[in-house]
């Protein structure tokens, strides 16, 4: 088997909001599928970080694309490498890597299929049927929208809630998500990096009466990893981070330097499914706990749920809540009750709905 050709296509597909409206939504509404061909009919698809959707599909088309038409795609050990060496030039982490990301997703889309085998099922089987879903909330402007629109995503059956709310506000959401949800609801606050080390710690003593399951990325620059193992030493918060963490050398800091009690490797920015089996190896030799990261809509989410279900330390997959207007995936891989399963179909499980990618192709 050869691969013959490779396509990216932007799109933009609308969140589709109900009030309170998020401060941000049409970030959210990028997306960039990566399509892998073969010589023998089979198609593996992929999924890259949208923001600078241009520079991704352009570093995939003109830098990856050349070296890999014609290359087997089921060796796919020897692609990564391939991929991770050519970005020398190109930067270390970024672009480089979550270019890889998309591709190296792809290629265990085709395996799969030619092996009529679903992923999970290649990379250590099924631990568990279905995974708990977390309702991962875009950023509002006020306290009380987050929390109305908290008591909506419970509604619908889901048990955690992930807070997205800047330095302005974060506690006081948090409050008032608390206040509206009660105490049987988990909340997990995300600041991306909003405070510096000593602003993170005063903050996070104010937040343990709210019982957070865990604190992400509070610390600004995200990969101040001395500043957030002071900060692990001042507080009873679990710490997560490593959403922004590429490969697992990347991890190795991460983890060795004691920054957090929980990774969060993201499986179309952290290097693909072989780089993130390598870091969940990594959290099992240090004892730590997984939650993936997963906040788009594509390829990544069945690709980052094939990874968790397939993992005895990973408890959540992350949902961005908000439903888009029309999904390009089919199934889209919504929670049912709270909880995310992949079909039992080869590859990935999934299909590409062409008739939403030509409507909302840029």
């Amino acid at each position: 088997m050869k691969i013959i050709d490779i396509k990216v296509t932007p799109l933009f597909i609308p969140l589709k909001e109900v009030s309170p409206f998020s401060a941000n939504p049409k970030r959210r509404g990028y997306h960039v599928l990566v399509e892998v061909f073969t010589d023998e009919g089979i198609t593996g698809y992929g999924e890259a970080i949208p923001f600078t959707h241009g520079a991704i599909s352009a570093y995939i088309e003109q830098q990856l694309k050349p070296m890999l038409v014609g290359q087997n795609p089921m060796q796919i050990e020897k692609l990564w490498d391939i991929m991770y060496r050519v970005r020398f030039g190109h930067g270390i982490k970024g672009i480089s890597i979550y270019a890889l990301s998309a591709v190296e997703v792809a290629l265990w889309d085709i395996i799969g299929k030619a092996r009529d085998l679903p992923v999970y099922e290649m990379i250590g089987g099924l631990c568990r049927d279905k995974i708990k879903a977390y309702a991962s909330l875009m950023e509002y402007r006020k306290p009380e929208e987050v929390a109305d629109i908290s008591l909506r995503w419970v509604e619908e059956g889901y048990t955690a809630l992930k807070i997205h709310q800047g330095a302005s506000n974060a506690i006081e959401s948090v409050k008032a998500v608390r206040d509206a949800v009660g105490d049987d609801i988990e909340i997990m606050l995300d600041v991306n990096g909003a405070w510096n080390s000593q602003e993170a710690i005063k903050k996070a003593r104010e937040l343990e009466k709210y019982d957070l399951l865990w604190l992400e990325e509070p610390i600004w620059p995200v990969d101040d990893y001395d500043g957030l193992a002071r900060l692990r030493d001042k507080t009873d918060i679990l710490i997560a981070g490593g959403e922004n963490e590429c490969t697992h050398y990347g991890f190795r800091e991460l983890i060795t330097r004691r920054a957090v009690d929980i990774i969060q490797p993201d499986v179309i920015m952290a290097g693909g499914i072989s780089a993130c089996r390598k870091i969940f190896a990594l959290a099992e030799v240090w004892n730590l706990q997984i939650a993936t990261h997963s906040f788009f809509f594509g390829p990544g989410i069945p690709a980052t749920t094939h990874l968790s279900l397939s993992n005895m330390r990973s408890e959540w997959v992350e949902i961005n809540a908000v439903p888009l207007e029309a999904y390009f995936i089919q199934p889209a891989l919504r929670p049912e009750k709270g909880y995310v399963t992949v079909p039992d179909k080869p590859g990935l499980g999934i299909e590409i709905d062409e008739d939403v990618v030509k409507k909302y192709s840029m």
